[in-house]
């Protein structure tokens, strides 16, 4: 409940630009059983701990926007 109407929802967003790929004629996958997993799992940290899914996001992005490389230590 604490990350519902935040402004940071993207869900219309991202269906949107599914469909303009689809317009455009690339092919979208069906969504993998690895995907789906880990999509729960994020699911169920955002329900259940807030600040950890904030914290597995950030890590996330910012592991992306260095490259890939570790940014951090247990």
């Amino acid at each position: 409940v604490e990350l519902r109407n935040t402004g940071l929802e993207r869900k219309e967003k991202i269906e949107k630009d599914v469909i303009w790929f689809q317009e455009q004629g690339y092919p979208i996958p069906t969504p993998s059983p690895s995907g789906i997993a880990y999509s729960s799992y994020l699911e169920g940290i955002s329900m259940g701990d807030p600040a950890a899914f904030v914290c597995h996001f950030y890590n996330i992005y910012f592991a992306h926007t260095a490259g890939g490389r570790i940014i951090g230590k247990k």
